[in-house]
């Protein structure tokens, strides 16, 4: 009970509440942990993001919701699990009549209840026809693709959804576009920065890069090994210190809360798997090893964030939708404490994926505290996730009691 205007005043200050601040979501496709200087990137290409890790918070136990796109934007934009979403595997050509729950609000929606203006600039990957458009879900304003994967240059879907046909859209209206798809989708997003400065808005920011195929422009690319996804990683931190530039010169950076994150890791189990890196992470997307669910996440939230911040507490997708919105959910919780540096209480995070397409057999993972338990069919491990994050050292066999919780907990879950 709050009894004198002065507690009033402070619980109000503390509320996680964004008020007229704006929100920009960003979220990079296939990036790896490694990937990013301000990850440890050898010789980096990103010193946009690499300053905005200095100017903010960055995220070091930052979980997706699944280590393959459609269920990871899901269970980000809904704040739930894949399971509750209606969207537990990546949408195919085979699933071009359905897409995300259409009985779940989005953040769009959500905060468009709030007064928010909303825009989706980039992938969608979420349904293909009808009711299950951006448009339709919450988003004043749509401007990209709505399947798995394109030709940046041709813009010609290349699996994912209408396999060799054309999926770009402005709202509802399809249409074509010359040019590299990054690059146009830069200058869009710029021009929606710069458009709506006297409004309070969200812009859903979800860049195709660095996902195959691997194509980076001319102007990307230099005379290096790894030339194309060395490229695509600087056309992405590009478009990060474009938006960032266009906040500064319409005076929207100090009330906008910037949060740069990638859907998943890059991918081990199809070539070319040694262009992009997940650090000293093992396995990587289709997996439930920390290289597939364990992602980078930079937040810049003024009055929030302290620059050059580093927390430590593991979260994931579905707080996103909390944080943001104020609506709670089974899955997520409110992270604002945490990116103030405050400590968090001990959580439970946890997994089921399978993929016969790529031949990744049912498969579930548990996070608790330091634990993480995960079973590949019917193999079984426990691994310290805090002091082995590389999941080298199996340690089942030394805490069998701490084996049997977890299953216990597991079977809860699902």
């Amino acid at each position: 009970m709050i009894g004198s205007r002065r507690e009033f005043l402070a619980a109000l200050a503390m509320a996680p509440a964004l008020r007229e601040k704006n929100v920009v979501l960003i979220l990079a496709d296939d990036l790896g942990y490694g990937d990013l200087g301000c990850y440890g990137a050898a010789n980096s290409v990103t010193p946009h993001l690499d300053r905005l890790a200095r100017d903010g918070a960055r995220l070091t136990q930052h979980y997706t919701g699944s280590p393959v796109c459609s269920p990871a934007r899901a269970s980000l934009m809904t704040g739930l699990i894949p399971d509750r979403t209606g969207v537990t595997g990546v949408l195919r050509d085979q699933d071009d009549d359905t897409g995300l729950d259409l009985r779940l609000p989005t953040m769009a929606s959500e905060l468009r209840k709030k007064g928010y203006g909303t825009a989706l600039i980039g992938k969608w990957h979420l349904g293909m026809k009808g009711a299950y458009l951006p448009r339709r879900r919450g988003f004043d304003y749509f401007w990209g693709f709505l399947n798995g994967t394109i030709d940046y240059f041709t813009h010609v879907s290349k699996g994912g959804g209408a396999t060799g046909q054309r999926t770009t859209y402005e709202n509802e209206q399809p249409v074509e576009w010359k040019g590299y798809f990054p690059d146009l989708a830069t200058a869009k997003a710029v021009e929606f920065v710069e458009a709506n400065a006297s409004r309070r808005w969200f812009l859903y920011l979800p860049l195709a890069l660095p996902h195959t195929p691997l194509q980076a422009d001319s102007r990307w690319k230099k005379a290096e090994p790894n030339a194309e996804y060395r490229g695509m990683l600087r056309s992405l931190d590009h478009t990060v210190g474009e938006v960032r530039a266009a906040l500064e010169r319409t005076k929207q950076w100090d009330r906008t809360v910037v949060i740069f994150l990638s859907d998943h890791g890059w991918v081990k189990k199809r070539a070319p798997a040694e262009a992009g890196s997940n650090g000293e992470l093992r396995g990587g997307k289709y997996e439930l090893y920390e290289g597939g669910i364990r992602v980078p996440c930079v937040v810049r939230w003024p009055g929030v964030t302290r620059a050059g911040s580093v927390v430590a507490a593991p979260s994931w997708f579905p707080d996103w939708f909390v944080t943001l919105t104020g609506v709670s959910t089974q899955d997520g919780v409110d992270i604002t404490p945490l990116l103030r540096g405050e400590r968090g209480a001990e959580r439970e995070f946890y997994w089921r994926f399978e993929d016969k397409a790529v031949k990744t057999p049912l498969s579930y993972a548990l996070r608790r505290g330091k634990w993480k338990l995960l079973r590949v069919g019917a193999e079984r491990w426990l691994y310290d996730a805090e002091a082995d994050g590389g999941e080298q050292r199996d340690v089942s066999g030394v805490h069998a009691g701490v084996v049997e919780e977890m299953e216990g907990r597991l079977a809860r879950r699902f």
